[in-house]
């Protein structure tokens, strides 16, 4: 179940942070890096500032830890992608699954 686990990621979740001019702004925060196994789903097209573009679900498995439960965005390959699901599919906390697209923001 886990000898497929090849690709490294890194799980970052939303922190605020003050700027010098008192406002809250929203950045990622690094949780952990690990390594998945990471697993293209499905690709649909979209129309997005009146253009087709591809987006790309993936679905990513690692093993359980709890640090990696705020998990919002995760980079990988020099890419970010966005959270979309976050399941514990056994209920026996050995795997944590995350749906992950391509974060165009």
């Amino acid at each position: 179940m886990t000898r497929n686990m090849h690709q490294k990621i890194t799980c970052r979740t939303q922190a605020l942070a003050p700027t010098s001019a008192g406002e809250q702004q929203e950045n990622w925060q690094d949780i952990a890096v690990v390594w998945a196994e990471v697993i293209p789903k499905s690709a649909d097209m979209a129309l997005s500032a009146r253009q087709n573009h591809m987006i790309t679900t993936y679905r990513v498995r690692v093993r359980y830890q709890d640090n990696l439960l705020p998990t919002r965005n995760i980079l990988w390959q020099e890419q970010a992608y966005r959270v979309t699901r976050l399941l514990n599919p056994d209920n026996r906390k050995r795997i944590l699954e995350f749906e992950m697209v391509e974060d165009h923001l």
